[in-house]
């Protein structure tokens, strides 16, 4: 038995091609050297995404798997959920669990769709504008009052500037080269780095205080600081401040993208029979129906989920380090290699997904798919905390802005896609001619 499937040669030419086609690498891969394939390096990475393969990656012991580096431990913190393991993942993972769960979710609803009315409502008829950038404002207000529960519109600017001037102005240098990791006197990133994170940590403990005093609030800071372990122990205020600038970092920018891929697939002229029904689905709800009816929209959820399988915001999301050896799909893993879902191959396998390429919705009401076929949030014990929020935000949103307005594509020709932080998106927005107001 091998101990290690083949794959490319050169880690750089590996990543050259990510770099120029950050979608279409891993399919490529798998038809070139099959499935599963390694991708050299100093810790090789080796990508499965057949479904039994995952299934092999997903229900791996927990213990056995580890976060494959922790690089970002500096700007995320040394606690976040995404860089820990073992025991101290599962105590914080379930500290945090309840906030994300069934109506406790679903109560944030209302504030989403005000918020992305709020956004719509000065889109005058004839005016362009893009809806990557509107997504990536709403997603971002949403965050602001329903994770940090800053409701008013001044409070809501300054805390947007404060996290997004930290969590998307630090120099990618500083995670590859740990050694410009001083401060030089005050000179240089990394200090201007520890500038922008002592004002946020300020900030941000200020929050968590005024959520200490008041315990009535129903926002994720609020259930996070009452939360308790098995012990009655709470969470740390650094443990908090490390859990909410990871919700920023893995939800503002993706949620955005999902609903610009969205509106975007929707208003293809080859998918006008997609939109067409999808128009009078939410037409039939009438002028003001409840938010849990727009949610509950077969034909709105399908829509998302084809829009999040079509396009995978990382091709193979949060890697894991063997601690012990592993047998996936033939092959006789040792322990120190890394391990991959690759969402990329998965959502776009024809065996699966016929004619994959295409933007279907109906596949998802002619059948459903395993947690190994379709996994836009990742699987097992690592599966995205914020899944179901995220989920539920896009079809709010969705819906909200296609019960506004009438759009157009500004241009029919095909988005360029590039790497913004880990995902990948419209290189150059999503821009739309309103054609007029509902």
């Amino acid at each position: 038995m091998a101990s290690l499937p083949p794959g490319p040669r050169s880690a750089l030419w590996s990543m050259a091609r990510y770099l120029r086609d950050p979608m279409g690498v891993m399919p490529a891969l798998a038809r070139e050297h099959g499935d599963p394939f390694t991708i050299p390096g100093e810790v090789p990475l080796v990508c499965a995404g057949t479904p039994a393969g995952i299934q092999a990656i997903y229900r791996a012991d927990p213990e056995a798997l580890t976060p494959l580096s922790d690089d970002l431990a500096f700007v995320l913190g040394e606690s976040s959920l995404i860089l820990i393991g073992g025991a101290a993942h599962r105590r914080r993972r379930k500290l945090m669990g309840p906030p994300f769960r069934g109506a406790r979710m679903r109560s944030y609803g209302a504030a989403m769709r005000r918020i992305a009315a709020e956004h719509v409502a000065g889109w005058g008829r004839g005016a362009t504008v893009d809806v990557y950038a509107a997504a990536q404002r709403i997603s971002l207000a949403v965050i602001l009052e329903v994770v940090f529960g800053v409701d008013d519109r001044e409070g809501r600017g300054a805390l947007g500037h404060l996290l997004l001037d930290y969590v998307e102005r630090f120099s990618p240098l500083l995670a590859l080269f740990p050694a410009l990791r001083r401060p030089f006197a005050g000179v240089g990133p990394y200090a201007a780095l520890l500038r922008r994170r002592a004002a946020l940590h300020r900030r941000l403990d200020a929050l968590i205080a005024a959520a200490r005093e008041d315990p009535g609030r129903e926002d994720i800071l609020s259930l996070l600081v009452a939360a308790r372990d098995e012990d009655g122990a709470p969470m740390t205020d650094e443990d908090i401040r490390a859990q909410l600038v990871l919700l920023v970092v893995a939800g503002h920018e993706t949620t955005a993208i999902s609903i610009a891929w969205a509106l975007d697939a929707l208003h293809r002229p080859e998918n006008a029979a997609a939109y067409a029904r999808l128009r009078d689905e939410l037409d039939a709800l009438g002028p003001a129906p409840e938010i849990a009816d727009v949610a509950a929209q077969p034909y709105l959820g399908a829509a998302c989920d084809e829009a999040l399988r079509r396009f995978p915001l990382a091709p193979a999301p949060a890697p894991r380090r063997l601690l012990r050896p592993l047998e996936l799909a033939g092959y006789a893993l040792p322990a120190g290699v890394a391990v991959a879902a690759a969402i990329g191959v998965a959502h776009l396998d024809p065996r699966t997904y016929p004619d994959p390429l295409r933007f279907r919705p109906e596949r998802f009401l002619e059948r459903s798919f395993s947690p190994f076929e379709f996994l836009p949030f990742g699987g097992g014990a690592r599966r995205c905390l914020g899944a179901a929020l995220a989920s539920y935000e896009m079809r709010i949103v969705v819906a909200t802005i296609l019960r506004a307005v009438d759009l157009r594509l500004a241009s029919t020709r095909p988005l360029r896609v590039k790497l913004r932080a880990a995902n990948v998106g419209p290189a150059a927005g999503v821009k739309m001619i309103v054609t007029s107001r509902r």
